[in-house]
């Protein structure tokens, strides 16, 4: 794929799958700390929107879980698809125009070394 074309699909993948994209990422951010999870002893009971947000990133309705394949649930799949395609894209455009695909080729390495470790020397 020339330089020109690749951008261009990684523009539009980008930004048609951004808004839900970012909302999976703030949504799953607090689900990282069970900040959607309302306490047992009734101590903590998270905001409606929280719980609401949860439920749309985890079973992709506003309510209870639902078993039914739904418009929302195959573009959310898309948005994965993308998510993982605009990401490869990013990587190609990045060695392709970088002066130094070393550094490139370092901070992959970074990326996948860093969370290694945190996870081998986590609890």
């Amino acid at each position: 794929m020339n330089p020109r074309a690749l951008r261009r699909v990684h523009l539009y993948l980008g930004t048609l799958f951004a808004p839900i994209l970012l909302l999976f990422i703030l949504s799953g951010a607090w689900q990282v700390y069970r900040f959607n999870d309302a306490k047992k002893d009734g101590s903590f009971t998270p905001p409606r929107i929280v719980s609401r947000l949860s439920s749309l990133h985890k079973n992709q309705t506003l309510g209870k879980e639902t078993p039914v394949k739904t418009p929302l649930k195959a573009f959310a799949f898309l948005a994965c698809v993308a998510l993982v395609s605009t990401t490869l894209f990013g990587v190609a455009m990045a060695y392709r125009f970088t002066a130094s695909p070393v550094t490139v080729t370092l901070c992959l390495l970074a990326g996948i070394l860093v969370p290694a470790v945190l996870l081998y020397f986590s609890p």
